[in-house]
C-alpha cells in the first residue's frame, strides 16, 4: 500500500513542486498563464476526457454515470457551505461565487487526470470526465449564472455560455458518440492523442505556477473552504456511494476524485472580475497544502474499500 501511494502521489507533487518553484523563481512568468491555461481548458482537457469516453469499452461507460448522485452531492456541499458563509461574512455577490466555485469544484483537470492515470491507467479517465461534466452542470454554472446576472446579463445567457464551454459540450458529445455506437476513426484517436496526453503534466504544471502567485493568509473563510474542500466533500461522496451501494472500484474512483484539492478555475477568473483574488486564492493554496495529508489518507481508504 505505502509503495502504491508513493509512486501515485510522487509525480503529482514533483510536477506541483516544480510549477511553483518555476513561478517563484521567474523561470516563467507567473503572472502569464493566460495562454496555459487556455490551452489546458479549451483544449487539452476537452479532448482528454472525450478520448477517454469513445475509446472507452461501451459496457463500461453505462456504469460509470452511477456514481453521477454522489458527485453531485459531494460538489453541491462544498458549494452550499461556502455560499452560505460567504453570506453570512458579507461577502459582495462576485467574491462569493468566485469563493465558493473555489472551494466546490476540485482539480480534476491539473491533479485528477495525473493521479487517475497514476492509479489505474488512462481508462480510468473516463470517472474524471463524468464528475467533471457534474461539477460543470452544478458548481460552474452556478457561478456562470451569479456572474452573468452581476453584470446585467440573463441567466439564459449564462446557461448557454456554461453548455456550450470545450470542457462541457467536448465531453458530452463524448458520450453521445459512444452511446450511439458511432465508430470514431483511429486516425482521429491518433491525430488527438498528442493533446490528451499534455494534459496531466501541464495541468499540474499550471497549478504550480498560480500557487506560486498566491499569498496564504489563514483567514476562517480560508480554512473553511479548504476543510469543506479536502474533508467534508470526499465524506459526503463517501457516504453517498455507500447508500448506492455502488461496485468497490466506482466507489474508490468517486472518493478519490472527491478528495482532489481545490482548482484554479476560481483564481484565473478573480484576475478578470478583479474581485475575489484573496479569498479564492487562499483557498485555492491551503487546500493544496491540506491535500499533502488529506489526499494520501482518502487514496487509502478509498483503494482499501476497492480491495488494493
Amino acid at each position: 500500500m505505502l509503495q502504491t501511494l508513493v509512486s501515485v502521489l510522487t509525480p503529482v507533487f514533483f510536477m506541483l513542486g516544480l510549477g511553483f518553484v518555476s513561478g517563484k523563481r521567474h523561470w516563467v512568468n507567473p503572472h502569464g498563464t493566460d495562454m496555459l491555461g487556455a490551452f489546458i481548458a479549451k483544449f487539452a482537457l476537452p479532448v482528454s476526457l472525450f478520448l477517454a469516453i469513445v475509446t472507452a469499452p461501451r459496457h463500461l461507460l453505462a456504469p460509470e454515470l452511477v456514481p453521477t448522485i454522489a458527485y453531485a452531492a459531494a460538489l453541491l456541499s462544498g458549494f452550499a457551505i461556502a455560499l452560505l458563509y460567504a453570506r453570512r461574512a458579507g461577502f459582495s455577490p462576485v467574491t462569493a461565487a468566485l469563493y465558493s466555485l473555489t472551494v466546490g469544484m476540485p482539480n480534476l483537470g491539473g491533479i485528477g487526470i495525473a493521479l487517475f492515470q497514476a492509479l489505474e491507467g488512462v481508462e480510468a479517465t473516463v470517472s474524471l470526465a463524468v464528475a467533471n461534466l457534474v461539477g460543470t452542470l452544478t458548481v460552474i454554472l452556478a457561478c456562470f449564472i451569479r456572474l452573468e446576472m452581476q453584470g446585467g446579463g440573463h441567466p439564459l445567457r449564462a446557461v448557454s455560455a456554461a453548455l456550450l464551454k470545450p470542457m462541457t459540450i467536448v465531453p458530452t458529445l463524448g458520450f453521445v458518440v459512444a452511446f450511439l455506437d458511432i465508430p470514431f476513426p483511429d486516425l482521429f484517436v491518433s491525430a488527438l492523442r498528442p493533446l490528451a496526453q499534455s494534459t496531466a503534466g501541464a495541468g499540474l504544471f499550471l497549478t504550480g505556477v498560480i500557487l506560486s502567485t498566491q499569498r496564504l493568509r489563514p483567514t476562517r473563510a480560508v480554512m473553511l473552504g479548504a476543510l469543506a474542500s479536502n474533508i467534508v466533500q470526499p465524506a459526503v461522496a463517501f457516504l453517498a456511494c455507500l447508500a448506492l451501494h455502488l461496485p468497490a472500484h466506482l466507489e474508490a474512483r468517486a472518493i478519490i476524485a472527491m478528495a482532489i484539492p481545490a482548482g484554479f478555475v476560481g483564481t484565473i477568473l478573480s484576475a478578470v472580475y478583479r474581485e475575489g483574488a484573496e479569498e479564492a486564492g487562499g483557498v485555492l493554496v491551503a487546500s493544496s497544502a491540506l491535500s499533502i495529508l488529506t489526499l494520501p489518507l482518502w487514496i487509502v481508504l478509498a483503494l482499501w474499500l476497492g480491495g488494493a
